[in-house]
């Protein structure tokens, strides 16, 4: 039924994206999916002192443990932005389009204040996309 997961990740790997990535490697091994990591980045005031390499490292690691957990192809795409706040939404949007996903699979936190007037990343995702999104809290 599904060829193609899409995990949008954080590079800090928070807790959400964790259990996410869990899902994804049991749904890819029980349908046979490949998956994808997504990264959106940008330069910010105020980021982490870790270097590019230092985050590949972190996200190579990932991936490994990701493929042996689903049995399966894992790759990764970067994307960098100019400004990640305002496009992140679309950037990962526009990304599961192009490389022909048919779900995403997206970690997410508890509703905050701020959800009720502007959705989270997540929820962007399951309003706009095209293909079947599953949310994970």
């Amino acid at each position: 039924m599904f060829k193609h997961i899409m995990l949008p990740i954080d590079r800090h790997l928070p807790p959400e994206v964790r259990k996410a990535a869990d899902i994804a490697a049991e749904v890819a091994k029980w349908q046979g999916a490949k998956i994808t990591l997504v990264s959106v980045t940008g330069a910010h005031m105020g980021e982490s002192t870790e270097t590019e390499a230092e985050i590949d490292r972190d996200l190579a690691v990932f991936t490994e443990k990701l493929a042996a957990d689903s049995g399966t192809k894992v790759a990764i795409r970067k994307i960098h932005s100019v400004d990640v706040a305002a496009e992140v939404d679309g950037d990962l949007t526009r990304a599961a389009e192009e490389m022909g996903a048919d779900l995403i699979i997206a970690g997410t936190h508890a509703p905050r204040i701020t959800d009720y007037i502007f959705s989270s990343h997540a929820g962007y995702l399951a309003k706009h996309a095209s293909m079947s999104v599953f949310v994970v809290r």
